[in-house]
């Protein structure tokens, strides 16, 4: 069976049309940076948003000094904040220790239990194939959504990983499955001016880890952040647009064939 039959038969869904979304992000402000525009886009457009934070921000500074636990209570007031600019609905902390240890799969018990209570019917997270990434909570992330998305749409695999689960309510097991800060985009959300620009200030509310004022760090950042908006906005015609790597349920299992798509 030829390629473009296949993607007329099992065609990769647009992002726009989900409902109840789910960002899973390592840091407090990755999901900023690698889909806030389009977490902002969803909201405004009447879905339900939620944002989950894998770790505690902990490790988010680079003086010896700092008090780790301010730092983290830091992040958490920046990363709530910064969700409220964006008009997500609700922000889950699971506060695994950032850059320490843990495994994925006690990280993908967590967000199984959290996907059987919210049911999204589309879950965003950073993609843990991307060759260049080497920070581990990056890649533990994306593989314990990957587990995570098959784990909470089975009861008797949530039963056999003790996953609390409410039993009278059916698990639903097809999710969207999206990955940003990825090299292999395959659908584009394009954003409006106004969209870029909250997406930027809501990174701005991380002011921890982008400190107010023209930083070298800050403006390569901001720079980076347009050239990439601009790049994938010229190939959907719009001034501003964010990437990802897009699943449907049918393409993540057993479906070599998407990576020809």
């Amino acid at each position: 069976m030829g390629i473009p039959i296949l993607k007329m038969l099992a065609p990769i869904p647009k992002i726009e049309g989900h409902k109840n979304a789910v960002f899973v992000g390592p840091h407090p402000d990755d999901i900023e940076v690698g889909a806030g525009g389009t977490a902002a886009k969803l909201a405004a457009s009447g879905a339900r948003v939620t944002f989950v934070v894998t770790t505690d921000g902990g490790a988010g500074a680079m003086t010896r000094s700092t008090d780790m636990a301010a730092l983290i209570a830091t992040r958490k007031r920046e990363a709530t904040a910064s969700a409220r600019l964006l008009g997500v609905n609700d922000v889950v902390f699971l506060d695994f220790p950032d850059g320490g240890e843990y495994s994925a799969w006690e990280l993908a018990k967590k967000l199984a239990e959290l996907f059987a209570r919210i049911s999204p019917d589309i879950v965003f997270a950073p993609d843990p194939r991307l060759p260049s990434e080497i920070h581990p909570d990056h890649i533990k992330c994306g593989e314990a959504v990957n587990t995570a998305v098959v784990m909470s749409g089975f009861p008797l695999i949530m039963k056999r990983n003790q996953v609390p689960f409410d039993e009278t309510i059916p698990l639903e097991p097809r999710k969207t499955l999206c990955f940003y800060y990825t090299h292999r985009t395959n659908r584009i959300v394009g954003l409006t001016k106004a969209q870029f620009a909250l997406k930027l200030a809501s990174i701005a509310c991380h002011e921890s880890q982008f400190p107010i004022g023209a930083t070298d760090e800050t403006r390569l950042l901001k720079a980076y952040l347009a050239l990439r908006a601009r790049r994938f906005g010229c190939r959907v015609f719009k001034r501003f647009a964010e990437g990802f790597c897009v699943f449907a349920p049918l393409h993540q299992h057993a479906f070599p064939e998407i990576q020809q798509y």
